[in-house]
């Protein structure tokens, strides 16, 4: 099986390209990538596609700088053409990078952005990945930036009183995942969620460090980005991450990654 892989660029894209060897579907191609953007027609990247012999497309790439549905637009839109290019090379295998934000009730711009794709996707016969919250050694994605926080400071804001949940997952099981035969919607992560004032609190640990964490209530947060945003400011955090934070899928289903054979995270 030859695998491209959009979003190679990004963390989670560079550990799944990295895992399988994969072609990287990308906007700057180097001399054995394949020049994708979210603007590329579905007619010619077929035939590019045909004629680099691809047989799967993972589909990882994202805009995640986005903050509501009208700036996440391009990105449904990008991977309907990237599906139609799929189906006009003959692709038989197509994998969606999704989150385990997405979800019928969400409440995140994100989270409904990423389930109208996966919508696309199973509809074209696709399959849906919806990981937790990736770590390992990568200095990318959520967890490192927990990690830099941590390290440049020793006094964290913390979102509300600490004890959402956070479901992990490790890079290497993703790498486990995309590997694995699957079907439909496949959520990944390990199943027993941590408290995210525990998880500060690991991170601390591992780093050498002692913190002390500030309970800030989410309404104040997700004001202040919002009229940030508003602002025309983008900051490192984003308020519909807030809202993906907050109101999370109370009930992710694990029972596809147990079927099919993935470990816990």
């Amino acid at each position: 099986m030859t695998v491209a892989v959009t979003g190679a660029n990004g963390y989670v894209g560079s550990v799944i390209s990295t895992a399988l060897g994969a072609i990287r579907l990308v906007r700057a191609p180097g001399p054995n990538d394949i020049p994708w953007s979210f603007a590329t027609e579905p007619t010619p990247l077929a035939e590019t596609l045909r004629a680099r012999g691809i047989t799967r497309i993972i589909h990882a790439a994202w805009d995640m700088k986005a903050t509501t549905r009208a700036e996440l637009a391009p990105c449904v839109e990008a991977s309907r053409r990237l599906l139609e290019a799929a189906s006009l090379a003959g692709i038989p295998r197509f994998t969606f990078i999704s989150t385990i934000s997405a979800f019928e009730a969400a409440r995140s711009a994100y989270g409904q952005a990423k389930l109208e794709v996966e919508r696309l996707v199973l509809a074209a016969g696709g399959e849906v990945l919806r990981p937790g919250l990736v770590h390992g050694d990568g200095e990318g994605g959520m967890f490192a930036s927990l990690r830099n926080t941590i390290r440049k400071s020793r006094i964290i804001p913390m979102i509300g009183d600490g004890t959402a949940p956070q479901y992990l997952l490790h890079e290497s099981r993703l790498a486990e995942a995309v590997r694995a035969e699957l079907t439909g919607i496949v959520t990944i992560a390990d199943p027993t969620p941590i408290p995210f004032r525990d998880l500060l609190r690991q991170i601390a640990a591992r780093e050498g460090r002692t913190v002390t964490l500030i309970p800030v209530p989410w309404q104040l947060f997700y004001a202040g980005l919002w009229t940030a945003e508003h602002a025309g400011l983008r900051l490192g955090f984003k308020s519909d991450s807030i809202l993906s934070f907050i109101f999370q899928n109370p009930a992710p289903d694990f029972g596809p990654m147990r079927a099919a054979g993935i470990g816990p995270a």
